[in-house]
Formats: structure tokens, sequence, C-alpha cells
């Protein structure tokens, strides 16, 4: 995933979809706005950051950093 990607959000209400606002060697930015406006920011998310980040019912985890591309695993909670 590069720099603007989108990724699906989860079902029914919650988070609406995440984009990738960065990618470098600090980490991942990924953002979200859902219908209602509100935000949500996961920061600098690392493959060895101790396991995925989950928002709503969906789990995000980084694998692997190289460059301005990331491997990121998504799955239902």
């Amino acid at each position: 995933m590069t720099k603007g990607t989108e990724l699906p959000g989860t079902a029914g209400p919650g988070t609406g979809p995440f984009t990738v606002s960065a990618v470098d060697a600090e980490g991942v930015d990924l953002s979200s706005v859902d219908a209602s406006g509100f935000t949500t920011n996961l920061l600098d998310q690392r493959p060895d950051q101790g396991g995925a980040s989950t928002v709503d019912e969906l789990s995000i985890a980084v694998l692997a950093i190289a460059g301005d591309t990331a491997k990121l695993r998504l799955s239902p909670k």
C-alpha cells in the first residue's frame, strides 16, 4: 500500500474507509472519517509494535515497510 490507498471500513455504523496518509521509515499513518464526521487516526503503525490495531470490528496489522510502500493485513475482528 502506498500513500493515498483507500482501505475498506467496517460494515454498519462505525469506521468509514481508511486512507493511507503516509508511509515512511517512521511507520504508516491511516485516517478515516465516518458518516457522522467522526475522525479516527492511526499514526506510526509499525510491524514491530507488538500486534495489530483494532478499530470497531476491523483489525489492521502492518507486516512490512519498504521505502514508501507498506504491506498490511486487514481482518474482521
